[in-house]
C-alpha cells in the first residue's frame, strides 16, 4: 500500500474535567519536518509529541496543533512577591518621612495603586499533574495519528489507481512508437532504392552495398535500446508499486530516467507519427511527476 503526503486528522482524551485536543495536518516536503503548537503550560511536551509523530511519519512536513481546556477555564493567577512589596513600602516610608516636615500628614499609600507597581505581581500556573496531562495529550495525539494516517491511506488508493493508469497509457503508447519506428526500417529501405535508381543506372550500386547504407541509417535512427530501458524502467516502477511503502523518492529517481529514453527516442526518430507520440509520452510523464509529488 502506498500512501499520500497530504492529510488531517483529530484526537481528543479527557479526564476529570480536562480536555486535550490535537489536530494534525500535512504538506509535501521531501525530509519529514515537525511543528508543535502549543499553549505555553503544554510547551514542555513538544520533544515527546515530536518523537510520537515522527515514529509513525517518514515524509512530509508535518503540523501539530494542541489545545487544553478545563472546566471553570482556570488560567494562571497573579502571586504576590514578598519581597519586591516590602522594598516598596520600605521605600514610600522613607518617602512619606521625607515629605512630612514640608507636606505635613501624609495619606497611607492607596493599595490600588499599589497593585499597579511593575513587578509586584507574577503570573503563575495552576499546579497539574504533568503525568497525567502528558498521558492526556499523547493518548489525543495517537488518535488524531490514526485519523490522519487513515486519510493518508485513502488518498494513497486513490493515488496509487491514477498513477496505474497512468502507466498503462504510457505502455500503450510505446508500443505504437515501436510499430511506427519498425515500420520506418522497410520504408527507408525503399527511400532509399528509389533515391539510388534514380541517379543511377539500375544495377550500378551493387545490393550488399545498399544494404550496409540501410544499415547505417538504420542504426543512427533505431531505438530499440530506449524503447527496451524504458520498458524495463516502467517495469521497475510499477513492482515498487506493488510493494508500497515508501515508494516517493524511487518513483522521482525512475520518471528522470523514463523522461531521458523519451528524450532520446524523440531526438532519433524522424517520423511524425512518432515524434507526436513522444510528446505524449512526456506529457503524461510530467503529469506522474506531479502525482509522485503527493507520495510518501
Amino acid at each position: 500500500m502506498i500512501t499520500s503526503m497530504t492529510g488531517c486528522g483529530t484526537g481528543q482524551a479527557e479526564t476529570g474535567g480536562a480536555r486535550a485536543s490535537v489536530e494534525i495536518r500535512s504538506v509535501n516536503s521531501r525530509f519529514v519536518e515537525v511543528q508543535v503548537r502549543a499553549p505555553s503550560r503544554l510547551q514542555v511536551f513538544e520533544a515527546p509529541v515530536r518523537d510520537q509523530v515522527q515514529s509513525r511519519i517518514a515524509r512530509g512536513k508535518i503540523s501539530v496543533q494542541i489545545t487544553w481546556e478545563e472546566e471553570g477555564g482556570v488560567a494562571d493567577l497573579p502571586v504576590l512577591d514578598e519581597s519586591v512589596a516590602r522594598r516598596y513600602l520600605g521605600e514610600l516610608g522613607r518617602l512619606a518621612a521625607l515629605a512630612q516636615p514640608v507636606l505635613g500628614q501624609v495619606a497611607p499609600p492607596d493599595l490600588v495603586a499599589l497593585s499597579r507597581l511593575p513587578g509586584l505581581f507574577h503570573l503563575e500556573s495552576v499546579t497539574v499533574d504533568l503525568q497525567q496531562v502528558q498521558a492526556l495529550v499523547l493518548e489525543a495525539l495517537e488518535t488524531a495519528l490514526v485519523d490522519f494516517l487513515d486519510m493518508r491511506a485513502r488518498e494513497g488508493e486513490a493515488l496509487e489507481r491514477d498513477v496505474r493508469a497512468r502507466m498503462g497509457h504510457l505502455t500503450d503508447l510505446l508500443d505504437r512508437i515501436e510499430a511506427v519506428a519498425t515500420a520506418s526500417r522497410a520504408a527507408m529501405r525503399e527511400r532509399l532504392r528509389d533515391k539510388v535508381n534514380a541517379l543511377l543506372a539500375p544495377g550500378a550500386i551493387a545490393e550488399e552495398r545498399l544494404a550496409a547504407e540501410v544499415v547505417l541509417l538504420a542504426e543512427r535512427s533505431d531505438v530499440t535500446e530506449e524503447i527496451v530501458r524504458f520498458r524495463s524502467h516502467a517495469e521497475q516502477f510499477l513492482a515498487t508499486l506493488d510493494r508500497g511503502g515508501e515508494v516517493g523518492r524511487r518513483f522521482n529517481f525512475l520518471l528522470q530516467e523514463l523522461n531521458r529514453e523519451a528524450n532520446t527516442i524523440g531526438s532519433k526518430t524522424d517520423q511524425t507519427e512518432a515524434v507526436y507520440l513522444v510528446v505524449e509520452v512526456k506529457e503524461e510523464l510530467e503529469r506522474l511527476r506531479e502525482q509522485v509529488q503527493n507520495l510518501a
